[in-house]
């Protein structure tokens, strides 16, 4: 007790002024041994409002209750609440799967979404959801799963009655289960050639099979579908056994936020929830060790479907989760991954043999976790894999022979308290299902629920027991590449490993590995922050667009103070416009490596501010370079000044630039072996955008750069420079004018170019009624999906346009899913939007699908066609909560700084300087009736006039039955030569700034 006391006295004067007081913490650390209950009528309360430790900009109301069935909830109110969301989380998941039903659990989730006794249709939830502006999701976790919704918040309580149905009773209507097979399934074959995936499921089948651990969570249609059949059982029986037998009351954890007080909340969710079934059941417990003598000391080597090379330390470890309030497994993560000088991974990387280390900690089931170190290699760090295995056991004996150091903790205490006090608002869906899911969490008081990421107390002996968890007899290794021995495939992903013992060579040198002088902890962290001081002003109107500060031929910078949650913390942006980083495909790759090269020298820079909450970044553009500062304003500014200076100094090495080249060379490969769905951006930008390449044309000119090639680029990047500038937050004007005149370190040339500052992105137009089509055949031979984008050009950006494509996409984005995924079940990733380009508004439908992409694009058009008749006969009732959800959305309240710092940035990025689209969006569709929508449905999206794109990325394994042979399919004219494809093109016309600033002297 009396250490907490000083803990916290010793921390900066400043600090003493956070509502995190000794006294709060104290308090905190008593009233739990039990609960201070409070009965009603219908429901107990287990925790008030006023008990819960909250952050400074905290106005939530919350009230923790219990009703008769043992159901517990979270209620939160919030006044200001847009949005209102719900989430329930069951104790229960897939490690409650029959053996001989892999993914039972997981089927349960997806069909406790298609209907229940009060609301049968197995579309209504989805549907209704859609019409006031929401959207929900689940997943299924191994001993949890969530269920979560957000809707416009007048909707609450009818959504939550829909919502109360999956656990008091859902139908499992058999048409239903039939179907959502494939979905499950189709799920599944979308991570079959996910390495991400594949070696979780590797990890699992090498762990002790008398735990849960190593059981296949997804399922797919022969787990869940043939085999059943072929022994005679029925799945729709064992889905109401698992959903009887499991989600019961006691096991639950429901939140709810919403505009309502906390009376009204609990009311409704007495009367909605007080029917679901309590069965007393305990939370499952698994005694079984994850990992048995014969499975550690094992080298397992693995080939992945991507070029990677990576080496990965598993330790089991004692579980961490009942030391939450001192987190000695935090600790250690912190100087394990620690990237700076006397790092393991500094000393990798200067040999040459690294390039990125991550650790961190993990809790697999109660009593049962494990300590991970995971670090991707280079080529010739692959040649050194025992002198990296000896490497990072010596780091980890120097950590066993100077720890505990109570400077550490007091680093990362501060950091968490800071953090912790001006934590501002999260979006209300994840805040609900993240506080449900750490409601199981009951070893931890529910007052102290909204505070678990503070670390409160100073645990030497158990940092001390940790660490020495860390040795070589309590490990295992897995290496990863294209080129180990394997002898072995995985039964469920068919990924190919071998399992050995530890050689020899380093059973030799494992039991006294020494010291390495190379390794220290790290010095004392300059960046922690200890002034949070915010000149608040009392009633002021917030501001919705930034002022324009300067603008000439060389800078033009924009400035706005935080007027709306005054909290100590800014966003600088520097937008740097460089003409020769986007004049070729050549000039673009040297770029990137110009780019990659600065980050890897100031990573230790970087790493610094990312401890102390303050984060840097430096990207690439189409335009040139960025820079991308956040955190406590403090010392945001000399963060900067410290990156911008070494950014003017870097002077290129031939060493490094191999390995970053290297480093390249696998990004761009692996890039093609990404799921299918998540390649069509960049194949879509190549054909419509300039500036914009394929990955195999970034890959092809990347392989013959050399670093003579870069060392004469290096010196023209900044020449021409403009850069455009935006500062966010807790700044003053004058700071402003300091950060924006810091950039002019890197200017080498004062010749001012308007070319380069009026310079703006542009796009290709399609020619009216054209239709064109780009087919290209995956990388990856073992992909069984293939997929589709369908994309409808509507015509050149303007504001109007936009606003009714967005309608377009509000009206249509349920009907599609349900149709194309639900009824249809072409595939589990099925997605509409409406995509903007530089220059164009376009529709598109994306479909992910083992089927004949042609017969897919077949299935698209006909919902297209279709959706034109459904418009013209939905009710007028309807097509107004379509609208008024989408309005609603659009009109959301700010409730954070970065969402306004995206949406200030997204404006200048573009150029169009439309720092009020949403508002301005809305107003054209207030104005909007359900005939203009039936109009222009008629003339855009059906109109033989509105050209066609459609993209099909295909399976090499791609089979087509008779019956996926659809006359007139694929359409349009095939695309062969990109470049050729858009030199016949017009550019559309660019953005218009929708006003005209003029430079002010800015005051709040």
């Amino acid at each position: 007790m009396l250490a907490a006391v000083q803990g916290i006295l010793s921390q900066p004067t400043s600090l003493l002024a956070s509502k995190i007081s000794v006294s709060c913490l104290l308090t905190s650390r008593y009233r739990f041994l039990h609960y201070n209950t409070k009965m009603s009528n219908k429901y107990r309360t287990l925790g008030t409002d006023s008990e819960f430790l909250k952050p400074d900009l905290d106005d939530r109301k919350y009230r923790y209750i219990q009703l008769p069935n043992n159901l517990k909830a979270l209620l939160i109110s919030d006044a200001e609440a847009d949005k209102a969301a719900a989430a329930l989380d069951v104790n229960i998941g897939s490690f409650q799967d029959p053996e001989h039903l892999p993914g039972l659990a997981h089927f349960c989730e997806h069909l406790l979404f298609m209907g229940n006794e009060k609301y049968p249709d197995e579309n209504d939830y989805s549907s209704f959801l859609s019409k006031h502006g929401g959207s929900s999701n689940a997943y299924t976790g191994s001993q949890n799963t969530n269920y979560y919704f957000h809707l416009n918040h007048e909707n609450l309580y009818p959504a939550l009655d829909r919502f109360s149905g999956f656990f008091s009773c859902p139908l499992f209507n058999k048409a239903s289960t039939d179907k959502e097979i494939n979905a499950v399934d189709s799920e599944n074959k979308k991570n079959l050639q996910n390495d991400i995936w594949r070696m979780y499921q590797l990890d699992k089948s090498l762990t002790n099979w008398e735990h849960p651990y190593h059981k296949f969570s997804t399922g797919n249609i022969k787990t869940l579908g043939d085999i059943p059949k072929l022994k005679g059982i029925d799945i729709r029986n064992e889905l109401l056994d698992f959903h009887k037998n499991n989600y019961s009351a006691n096991l639950m954890k429901l939140c709810v936020l919403g505009r309502e007080d906390l009376d009204t909340l609990a009311d409704w969710v007495y009367e909605l929830f007080k029917d679901v079934p309590n069965l007393n059941k305990q939370v499952p417990y698994y005694p079984a060790r994850l990992y048995t003598e014969s499975q550690l000391k094992k080298m397992v080597y693995c080939k992945p479907v991507k070029d990677l090379k990576k080496i990965e330390f598993t330790f089991p470890t004692p579980d961490m989760d009942p030391y939450w309030e001192s987190k000695p497994n935090h600790y250690l993560s912190h100087l394990i991954g620690h990237e700076g000088n006397g790092s393991l991974l500094a000393f990798l990387k200067e040999k040459g043999w690294a390039v990125e280390l991550s650790a961190g900690s993990h809790t697999i089931s109660k009593d049962n976790a494990v300590f991970g170190i995971e670090i991707d290699l280079t080529d010739d760090g692959m040649n050194h894999v025992n002198e990296i295995i000896i490497s990072t056991f010596q780091y980890l004996e120097m950590l066993k022979v100077t720890l505990p150091e109570e400077w550490i903790h007091n680093e990362l205490k501060s950091t968490s308290v800071s953090s912790f006090k001006f934590k501002q608002k999260d979006p209300p869906s994840s805040t609900v299902s993240n506080m449900a899911r750490c409601l199981e969490k009951e070893y931890i008081p529910v007052v102290d629920i909204l505070s678990t990421s503070l670390i409160r107390e100073y645990n030497p002996s158990m940092i001390k027991k940790y660490v020495q968890s860390l040795n070589w007899e309590n490990s295992r290794i897995m290496l990863t590449g294209q080129n180990l021995p394997v002898d072995c495939k995985e039964q469920w992903y068919g990924t190919e490993y071998k399992v050995t013992d530890y050689p020899e060579s380093l059973l030799k040198k494992l039991p006294n590995v020494g010291l390495n002088p190379k390794f220290h902890l790290p010095r004392p962290n300059e960046f922690i922050c200890t002034k949070f001081e915010v000149n608040k002003l009392d009633n002021v109107k917030p501001l919705d667009e930034p002022f324009l500060l300067k603008d000439d031929h060389y800078s033009k910078l924009w400035y706005k103070k935080d007027d709306r949650f005054w909290v100590p913390k800014g966003h600088i942006y520097v937008s740097m416009k460089l003409p020769h980083t986007f004049s070729s495909v050549v000039n673009s790759m040297l770029t990137s490596l110009y780019v990659d090269m600065i980050k890897d020298a100031l990573v230790d820079l970087q790493y610094d501010a990312s401890c102390a909450d303050l984060r840097i970044t430096l990207g690439k553009t189409n335009q040139g370079i960025d820079i991308q500062a956040s955190g406590y304003n403090e010392k945001l500014t000399i963060l900067l000044t410290r990156f911008l200076e070494g950014i003017k100094s870097f002077q290129p090495k031939e060493s490094r630039f191999n390995v970053i080249k290297n480093r390249l060379l696998q990004k761009l490969s692996n890039q093609q072996y990404d799921v299918p769905y998540n390649q069509i951006s960049n194949v879509f930008n190549s054909l419509v955008n300039e500036r914009s390449w394929t990955t195999k044309a970034k890959l092809d000119v990347t392989k013959d750069l050399t670093f003579e090639h870069l060392k004469s680029f290096v010196p023209t990047i900044y020449e021409q420079l403009f850069h455009e500038s935006l500062v966010l937050g807790n700044f003053s004007v004058e700071m402003a004018y300091e950060i924006n005149q810091l950039v002019d370190i890197l200017v080498v040339d004062r010749i001012p170019n308007l070319e380069v500052k009026n310079n703006k992105l542009r796009s290709y137009i399609l020619p009216e009624e054209s239709a064109f089509r780009y087919e290209y055949m995956l990388e990856d031979k073992a992909n069984v999906n293939s997929c589709i984008q369908y994309l409808i050009q509507l015509g050149a950006y303007s504001e109007e346009l936009a606003a009714k494509a967005s309608l377009v996409s509000q009206l249509i984005h349920e009907p599609c899913f349900d149709t194309l995924r639900t009824k249809e079940q072409l595939g589990y990733i099925v997605f509409s939007a409406v995509a903007n380009t530089h220059g164009t508004t376009n529709l598109r439908v994306l479909v992910q699908s083992e089927r004949d992409s042609a017969y897919v694009e077949s299935r698209i058009v006909k919902f297209l066609n279709s959706f034109g008749e459904a418009l013209k006969e939905m009710p007028e009732e309807a097509f107004e909560k379509h609208k008024s959800g989408l309005i609603k959305n659009l009109l959301q309240k700010l409730t954070n700084l970065r969402q306004e710092y995206d949406r200030f940035t997204t404006a200048i990025y573009l150029a169009d300087y439309n720092f009020c689209s949403y508002q301005r969006r809305a107003d054209i569709i207030t104005k909007l009736s359900k005939e203009d929508m039936v109009e222009f449905y008629k003339n855009f999206v059906l109109s033989p006039r509105s050209s066609r794109l459609a993209i099909h990325l295909k399976s090499q394994i791609e089979k087509k039955s008779t019956e996926e042979v659809v006359e007139g399919f694929p359409t349009g004219t095939l695309i062969s030569d990109i470049d050729e494809f858009k030199s016949n093109l017009f550019l559309a016309p660019v953005r218009q700034a929708v006003k005209q600033y003029e430079p002010t002297n800015a005051r709040l």
